[in-house]
């Protein structure tokens, strides 16, 4: 048994231990500490994942059911919410889009005329994954192609592995598939887990377009940063030269042309969701259940065994059933009642609002990592709302300009993931992504505010 696999056991013998004393030490009726202690360990365990995603989800199901801390309907609630299934129908879709080969398609055709000039080069890998995350509602997927597709380019042009030219374009594609697509509500896994949090804690619901109108500017600001940052890794040590010209593009085939014409159907039907109403998880449900379809030839037959991993489910209702054991014995406003008077927040106070609220989520992203942050922000949306005279939406979207910004590179998996198939060295990724912090803390916070006010949400 290696060090993590032993560290995991002693991390889960320790938790349950440590369950069993707060059952011990405390009343009955005392379940606010209970809670408060097994949400603290899920919330730790998540964050360190110590223990597989899957583990610490159904320890905590276990335990809430255990001590009767809140009814089934509760404890499971995040099966029941929207934020669930559109992961559930994202991963199906980005299978899919993987079997088919569409995904390859795509950045083949994208990146055929890159030719010699790596600033062209630069500006289609940023662009490209900005507009990937319309097609892919998941990221990893989409780090996935681009990623291998980046550092594939590179040393077409001649760029040696770990040269300044190739980490500069590795860096381009990891962070415009992650950042900038955070102005896109189904992108990104903390913004399913936050705004489906939302729903299953406050019966609220943003649209598609909406989100995305109110998250254009720091996204823009974020694309514009990227650019920036590593147009100037053009200067690489010796001149770009192609060394291998780019295989003839085959035709797609009928099957990537049905998934293709799925996918834009949903991005419709995604755009407008403020006209027909219809949620963006049902949209995704109804592509991932027609990709299904066997005689559709989108998915290999055992792929649902073999290929789609619904690990990320059971995480997603882990914590979205942490939100909602903890708003059901009064956590939440304890917690609210403790931290929210810290942040200043005042009516009126505007701008300082909205910094204060945006700098908290940062903060709790990088305690917890971004995917698990909802966890702790979501409940305390309505409050952070109450005390700054704000409504809830808004104050959501400034948590969400938080958590979209990572000061440090592990606050975001798919960064580490990045990092591990492009092998792109820690300080180079973190210095990018210190500089796009201070972007968005200068430019893209009082450009947003402005916006707001403007298309009057604030």
């Amino acid at each position: 048994m290696n060090v993590r696999a032993n560290a995991s056991l002693v991390l889960c013998v320790v938790a349950i231990v440590s369950v069993a004393a707060v059952v011990m030490l405390t009343d009955a009726e005392e379940s606010l500490y209970r809670v408060a202690v097994i949400g603290g360990l899920a919330i730790f365990c998540f964050a360190t994942r110590i223990l597989p995603e899957l583990v610490t989800s159904l320890l905590c199901f276990l335990a809430f059911l255990m001590l009767e801390l809140a009814p089934p309907e509760v404890i499971f609630s995040g099966f029941a919410s929207g934020g669930t299934w559109l992961m559930i129908s994202g991963l199906v879709i980005g299978t899919a889009i993987t079997q088919t080969g569409l995904g390859q398609q795509i950045a083949t055709r994208i990146f055929a005329r890159t030719g010699t000039s790596y600033i062209r080069t630069v500006l289609l890998l940023a662009t490209s994954g900005l507009l990937l995350g319309f097609l892919v509602p998941s990221t990893l997927p989409r780090m996935i192609v681009m990623i291998p597709v980046a550092v594939s380019l590179a040393g077409a042009m001649g760029l040696d592995t770990g040269s300044r030219g190739q980490i500069g374009l590795a860096i381009t594609a990891a962070t415009s598939t992650l950042l900038p697509t955070y102005a896109i509500l189904t992108a990104n896994l903390p913004t399913i887990v936050h705004y489906g949090a939302l729903e299953t804690l406050l019966g609220i619901k943003s649209s598609y377009a909406d989100y995305f109108i109110a998250q254009l500017p720091v996204n823009l600001v974020r694309f514009g940063l990227i650019l920036a940052c590593l147009l100037p890794f053009a200067r690489s040590s010796k001149p770009v030269q192609m060394v291998d010209t780019p295989d003839a593009i085959e035709p797609m085939s009928t099957t990537q042309k049905h998934l293709l014409g799925l996918l834009l159907l949903a991005i419709g039907f995604w755009a407008t969701d403020s006209l027909h109403g219809i949620s963006p998880a049902w949209i995704a449900m109804a592509v991932a259940a027609i990709v299904l379809v066997p005689n559709m030839n989108m998915m290999k037959k055992d792929a649902m065994k073999t290929s789609v991993d619904m690990t990320p489910v059971f995480f997603l209702a882990g914590v979205f059933g942490v939100s909602a054991v903890a708003q059901h014995v009064g956590l939440d406003a304890l917690v609210a009642n403790s931290l929210v008077p810290s942040l200043g927040l005042a009516a009126g106070s505007g701008l300082h609002d909205i910094y204060a609220i945006a700098g908290f989520s940062t903060l709790i992203s990088h305690l917890t990592t971004a995917p698990a942050a909802p966890v702790v922000l979501a409940p305390l949306a309505s409050a952070m709302a109450d005390a700054a005279d704000l409504p809830v939406l808004t104050v959501a979207m400034a948590q969400i300009i938080g958590i979209a910004t990572p000061v440090l590179p592990y606050q975001a998996p798919p960064l580490i993931v990045a990092m591990a198939l492009a092998h792109i060295p820690v300080s180079t990724l973190t210095r990018v992504c210190l500089v796009l912090a201070i972007g968005v803390a200068v430019i893209g916070i009082p450009l947003s505010w402005i916006w707001w006010r403007f298309i009057g949400i604030m």
